[in-house]
């Protein structure tokens, strides 16, 4: 049972009305309690599953085409790479799961005490449980990669054991701790527990989460910088790669947002509301480590069929290639047509000629006859 039921319950303000008709929370100055037609952001999560979950099979499908027909090799990171993709779309199901369920994605105060579920408050526990473990299954996969891309530098691999370890022990660490905070205990139901200031005290978890997801990106953005400076390249060429790692600042952004949303969780008492968009924010910074990862498959094989593609075009742009054979029947067709034309305008000439020819026949036939008569 929430604070502000137990506090009305208390207080006796809401006498007449049966406990499951209690609303959760009282709504702020100027706003109307709406039971019946109530505001919504589920489908908010909704076109972000529409989006994200078409993509990130896109990126599994050419990461795997590209170890299998281009580069024809397989290493760690490809395993952890789709091992965190299937763990993001399971994570992007479950949250969907949970806004459907009826219970959150609306203002606390348009619900009442029958709205609570026990269904769905395991829903956020599981969520809010696997959290850590699948978004370190992306990370670790960055890190796997830089141990590949940046072997040459020692310096560089003890980082990103560093921070395997690191961003491992601590996203474990918060697992564990939410498990111990709202796990039911002795017969208690989920509604019991997530009421309790136990409970309640994972907010602080979630921000120190937050803060945490926001330095384990600037770091694994910041990691491969030196390392490209130091390549003999040119200072253009150099600048090109670095751009290329910079891509992943989509997922900084998004952890940045999901840190906000939290902050803003933890200074308003609208819970299932401001749920929606943390989980949003959540969702689309894992698909966006997903196609970060995915750019050097994405570059593999466009090069190598951008070849293909060139030859294609230039075939076609051929003389023998198929716009040679598209201008030859077109000219084909047109010289036809003129020879047609040519031989109809003839046909009718000769048939002018013809009808002169004999009508100057007859002018001559009938001229003679007038001559040959007799004159008198």
């Amino acid at each position: 049972m929430s604070t502000a039921v137990a506090t009305s319950k208390a207080t006796g303000t809401l006498p007449n009305l049966p406990l499951a008709s209690w609303p959760l929370a009282p709504p702020p100055p100027g706003r109307l309690v709406k039971h019946q037609h109530r505001e919504s952001n589920i489908y908010q999560i909704h076109v972000t599953a529409a989006v994200c979950i078409p993509l990130i099979v896109l990126f599994a499908a050419i990461r795997a085409y590209n170890k299998i027909s281009v580069n024809r090799g397989r290493t760690w990171d490809d395993y952890t790479f789709m091992l965190a993709s299937v763990c993001t779309i399971v994570y992007i199901g479950v949250v969907t799961a949970l806004l459907d369920d009826g219970m959150f994605g609306f203002h606390i105060w348009d619900l009442v005490v029958g709205d609570l579920r026990n269904s769905s408050l395991l829903l956020v526990l599981i969520i809010e449980a696997v959290w850590g473990p699948f978004i370190w299954f992306i990370k670790l996969s960055v890190f796997l990669m830089y141990l590949q891309l940046f072997h040459p530098f020692p310096w560089a691999r003890r980082m990103a054991w560093l921070g395997i370890t690191v961003t491992g022990l601590f996203y474990f660490s918060v697992t564990v701790a939410r498990i111990a905070l709202c796990a039911p205990r002795g017969g208690d139901s989920y509604i019991e527990v997530f009421s309790t200031a136990r409970c309640h005290s994972t907010k602080k978890v979630g921000l120190a989460s937050g803060g945490f997801n926001v330095v384990s990106d600037v770091f694994l953005l910041a990691l491969p910088v030196p390392c490209v400076w130091k390549l003999s390249l040119k200072r253009k060429q150099k600048m090109g790669v670095i751009a290329g790692f910079m891509t992943g600042i989509s997922a900084l952004i998004s952890s940045i947002l999901g840190l906000w949303f939290r902050v803003i969780n933890d200074t308003e008492d609208d819970d299932t509301w401001n749920v929606t968009p943390i989980y949003i924010a959540l969702v689309v910074e894992m698909a966006c480590g997903l196609a970060f990862l995915v750019g050097p498959s994405i570059a593999s094989v466009a090069k190598r069929h951008g070849r293909d593609i060139s030859a294609y075009v230039k075939s076609i742009n051929d003389d023998d290639g198929l716009r040679g054979r598209f201008i030859r029947m077109t000219s084909f067709g047109d010289e036809s047509r003129t020879l047609d034309r040519q031989h109809r305008h003839g046909h009718k000439a000769s048939a002018d000629s013809d009808t002169r020819l004999r009508s100057t026949t007859t002018d001559s036939a009938t001229i003679d006859e007038v001559s040959s008569q007799p004159k008198y």
